[in-house]
């Protein structure tokens, strides 16, 4: 087998294994063990640009747990107003991957800010960490769009985003991983031919 049919198939299990736990909380605590793993990888293979990489992931992981686990961001009851409260939901998060787009954008240049390592480089993956978040950013502009039209002009049929709003997620953290992961594989194999 390829390694790049392995990375694929990885992916597309990770997917459906997130899409069968159908739990944000359990994803995320099968999620930050995956980047911790990758961290500790970077860290012994003295690669810092897997280490910041994972870190950044954590951080946009963390903060979007923490903002809606604690009930810092409501979710709502059933009697609250779901225009206020999927506006306040779904802008959160918008915030939160516009936040994730400009960390991975400036990647190297936060990386060299923390680190004065001379092995910070742009990778061939740094091009693609911020197109997942900008996706994810699409994804909360539709929903918010929906969540209007919805419950704000009552067109309770409207449902699309709402219906594949959890795969799409499961998905983009399945890819993180992916991309996170082949990173690893590259450079272990970089370090067997050198």
């Amino acid at each position: 087998m390829k390694m790049v049919h392995l990375i694929l198939v990885s992916v597309i299990a990770l997917i459906a294994f997130y899409l069968q736990i159908d739990d944000p909380q359990v994803v995320f605590h099968v999620y930050l063990p995956v980047l911790a793993f990758c961290f500790i990888f970077g860290l012994l293979q003295k690669e810092p640009n897997i280490c910041h990489i994972s870190i950044m992931l954590a951080v946009v992981a963390l903060t979007e747990y923490g903002l809606f686990s604690t009930g810092l961001i409501d979710l709502g009851a059933p009697d609250d107003d779901y225009l206020i409260v999927g506006t306040k939901i779904f802008g959160t998060q918008l915030l939160i991957n516009l936040f994730a787009i400009a960390l991975f954008i400036f990647r190297v240049q936060i990386s060299r800010f923390f680190s004065s390592s001379s092995k910070i480089v742009l990778t061939d993956f740094d091009g693609l960490f911020h197109w997942l978040f900008i996706v994810a950013g699409i994804m909360n502009v539709l929903a918010l769009i929906e969540n209007a039209l919805r419950n704000g002009l009552g067109w309770l049929s409207l449902t699309l985003i709402y219906d594949i709003y959890t795969f799409v997620g499961s998905a983009i953290m399945a890819l993180t991983c992916g991309l996170l992961l082949t990173m690893l594989i590259l450079q272990a194999k970089n370090k067997q031919l050198t």
